[in-house]
């Protein structure tokens, strides 16, 4: 068969939801396409088709070497083919945002804009969902006013080719009215919202958009001092997720949870959900995830993350272990092992464990963070000094207390490119050295450390010896000035 046979054959086969199929024969129209040397685009969309049918399946770094195989040729090719890179370019942002590598998305869309628009595709439906994409991963970044700029061309573009009234406008409508309310510019969020709603008709469960529609619009009107309105329209997105089968339960629940407190019909004290209810919300997704959707990993991950740390936060060590096992073996096969999120998974272990005294498989962990750290691609300052304030922290939990004031002075240097956050851990790690060096006597060195905990204080703070609440008290300022605790 010819790669034209195989590319029909596995477009058909993915129209027909025959996804196993379909992979293989992407796989053969792949393999084909690779003897034509000068197939570039044919090849382009092939590994684009199951970069795509990989990524459903959560096998990401599959997808992502099979895309960098590909653009390492396609940029090697004679003469290139500036529309195939920029299709596989686009391919690789697909994959990290889905992974939820946002800045790493962003720059492969980026340049898959400059290439197509080199190309004179400026113009095209393409182009404007390359800028969409490119805007969502901004977005993610924290980068608005650039999202909004992008959201706003994207809109333009779909307007100058699909006509202002055509529903393919509605998710870019949405995209950029969600933005603006984020950016509590209601008044103009709610002009687009309505209009995406006008778009896409009454909302039904087979458009998940107009659900989407329907909770911003209402988060809109909650902001502007509509709450009857906004009770209105998730009362309407309530009915339809009841008619539908295959909405979770705990997506009801929320739902159901949010609408009675709006209308004040649950107590004052519960006007917030208690910590108990959002972790018992949380394991309902998690085993209706693994039980119904098994292959949503990164959701899975992010849940572990969460059910840990809240378990952790109720001294439930044993459980909360379960989870960072969980989600270390999810991050490995998500990301590979030699990432920058598995040394993030691997210290989470490391605190776990340091939690339970257990200094022997805390100190196993480290040594697998520190065997990858060296020559793992993106790890940051921060993650540095979180794997040296761990050192710090096992070290003077095993009783060796050089090595820990030695790790202490090893993150000095990296607080200068750290967040306050990393600060106040490292503050919090040379006030435990100083009570521990008290409790033994050790009057110098517990001097010592009281000197550099000085020196590290927020705004040159004098720490009166006779309040003892002084370096918590600062600290605890530090932290809320920066947001990390309110």
């Amino acid at each position: 068969m010819s790669w034209q046979q195989f590319q029909q054959a596995a477009e058909e086969a993915l129209a027909q939801g025959q996804v196993a199929d379909a992979e293989r024969l992407y796989r053969s129209f792949f393999d084909e396409t690779k003897k034509d040397e000068s197939a570039h685009a044919p090849r382009a969309l092939a590994v684009k088709g199951l970069s795509e049918l990989l990524a459903k399946r959560s096998a990401y770094t599959e997808a992502e070497a099979i895309l960098f195989e590909t653009l390492n040729a396609l940029e090697c090719a004679s003469p290139r083919d500036n529309l195939a890179v920029s299709t596989i370019l686009e391919a690789l942002g697909n994959v990290y945002l889905l992974r939820k590598e946002h800045y790493r998305a962003a720059v492969f869309f980026s340049r898959a804009a400059v290439l197509r628009k080199a190309a004179g595709e400026v113009k095209s439906a393409s182009m404007a969902n390359l800028l969409a994409k490119l805007a969502k991963a901004e977005v993610m970044l924290g980068n608005l006013p650039e999202a909004e700029t992008l959201m706003r061309r994207t809109l333009k573009k779909k307007e100058a080719i699909f006509g202002s009234e055509h529903p393919t406008l509605a998710e870019s409508l949405f995209d950029l009215g969600d933005l603006l309310k984020r950016m509590e510019r209601f008044n103009d969020a709610e002009v687009l919202l309505l209009r995406a709603l006008n778009l896409v008709g009454e909302p039904n469960v087979k458009n998940p958009l107009s659900i989407r529609i329907l909770e911003s619009l209402a988060e809109v009107y909650l902001q502007m001092g509509q709450t009857s309105a906004a009770v209105d329209l998730l009362s309407k997105a309530l009915v339809l997720f009841e008619q539908d089968k295959s909405i979770a339960p705990h997506e009801v629940l929320k739902l159901t949870a949010r609408i009675n407190q709006l209308k004040g019909s649950a107590p004052a004290e519960k006007a917030k959900q208690t910590a108990d209810e959002q972790l018992e919300l949380l394991l309902q997704e998690f085993e209706h995830i693994e039980e119904h959707d098994p292959r949503n990993s990164i959701r899975l991950r992010e849940l572990s993350q969460q059910l840990a740390d809240m378990l952790e936060e109720r001294s439930k060590y044993v459980d909360a272990l379960r989870f960072r096992k969980q989600e270390m073996d999810l991050t490995e096969r998500l990301f590979g092992y030699n990432h920058p999120e598995s040394v993030r998974s691997l210290s989470s272990l490391v605190r776990s464990n340091l939690l339970m005294d257990d200094l022997k498989e805390a100190g196993a962990y480290l040594q697998e963070i520190l065997d990858i750290q060296d020559y793992c691609f993106g790890i940051t300052p921060e993650d540095r000094l979180n794997t040296y304030l761990l050192l710090a922290e096992h070290s003077h939990k095993s009783g060796d207390m050089s090595s820990a004031e030695n790790w202490v002075f090893v993150s000095i240097p990296l607080l200068e490119v750290s967040s306050e956050k990393a600060k106040h851990r490292l503050l919090k790690e040379i006030q435990a050295q100083e009570k521990l060096h008290l409790d033994r006597g050790e009057k110098e060195s517990a001097k010592r450390m009281n000197e550099l905990k000085t020196s590290l204080l927020p705004h040159g703070a004098e720490v009166d010896k006779t309040n003892a609440h002084i370096i918590d008290d600062n600290m605890d300022k530090v932290m809320r000035e920066h947001g990390i605790i309110p």
